[in-house]
């Protein structure tokens, strides 16, 4: 019994990881590379924000998430950006690079 408490303690943790990284692949932003717009995949509708930040870290644009709406971001100059999906606690579902072109 002893040695059955690491392995079951290891598989709870391996399925956690599983549960967790399934969610993070049904959340992402396309197209990327992109020149005018973003769209969010959402699969089980969690993000409330949508949050861009140059590769310094600075914050340069925010939204509210409306599933099936475009984002515009043809106004920021061309280069890579962190785009960070939020649910409404503003916890940090995932980060993706995105490549503007």
């Amino acid at each position: 019994m002893k040695h059955c408490l690491p392995l079951i303690i290891f598989l709870l943790a391996a399925l956690t990881v599983q549960a967790q990284n399934a969610t993070k692949a049904e959340l992402s932003v396309y197209p990327n590379p992109t020149a005018d717009y973003i769209s969010v995949n959402d699969a089980n509708d969690e993000v409330s924000y949508v949050v861009i930040f140059n590769l310094v870290g600075k914050k340069v644009k925010e939204f509210d998430f409306i599933k099936g709406e475009s984002l515009f971001i043809a106004d920021l100059p061309k280069s890579m950006y962190l785009v960070q999906l939020q649910n409404r606690k503003r916890t940090v579902l995932k980060t993706q690079k995105v490549d503007k072109r």
